[in-house]
Formats: structure tokens, C-alpha cells, sequence
């Protein structure tokens, strides 16, 4: 292993794909509290299959993206399109912290 910043955020990866599955069991009150929003809580309270299959998705991608990390950090082997994929991962979480900055205001 020789990049503990990637090994970092693969398990940080994981801890967040782990969460999305806790909104899941945990019902609409997961939802409110992990800020999935009151739309997607209020779904989930309503019986909809909707809210779990798009957390559940988002939970897969994350977990994904975990195992990349953890590929350039080489722990694993060498996932195919590893530098680009790095990239465009790096680039959705840059983009998701800076709309959690701005869109509050």
C-alpha cells in the first residue's frame, strides 16, 4: 500500500455506502437524519419502493468507488480505467461538497 490518503477514502467510501443502507432499514427517520431530504422520507413512510431502490443504487456507486480508492491506493489489484475513473470520482465528490456549501445559501 503506498497512498494512505486513497486508503482513507476507500473506507470512508464504505463507512458512507453502509449509511445509505442504514436509511433503508432504518426507515423515513434515517432519511430526515442523514439528509436524504423530506421528499424521500415521505415516500418511505408512504410504502414507496422508490426511496430504497435509488439509496440502495447510490449505495452500490459509493461502495464502487470505495474499491477504486482502495485500488489506487493498492491494496487490491488494479481495477481497469483506474487514473480516469480517480478522476471523475474525485470530481462528483468535489462538486457534491461544493453544492453542500452553496446551495444552503
Amino acid at each position: 500500500m503506498n497512498n494512505n490518503t486513497l486508503f482513507t477514502a476507500g473506507i470512508l467510501s464504505f463507512i458512507a455506502s453502509l449509511l445509505h443502507v442504514a436509511c433503508v432499514f432504518g426507515g423515513p427517520d434515517w432519511y430526515r437524519l442523514l439528509g436524504a431530504g423530506e421528499q424521500m422520507a415521505q415516500m418511505a413512510e408512504q410504502g414507496s419502493m422508490y426511496p430504497t431502490y435509488v439509496t440502495l443504487a447510490i449505495s452500490v456507486i459509493i461502495a464502487i468507488w470505495g474499491f477504486y480508492a482502495l485500488s489506487g491506493a493498492g491494496a487490491i489489484l488494479k481495477l481497469p480505467f483506474l487514473k480516469t475513473a480517480l478522476v471523475l470520482i474525485t470530481a462528483v465528490y468535489l462538486i457534491r461538497g461544493i453544492a453542500g456549501l452553496i446551495i444552503p445559501f
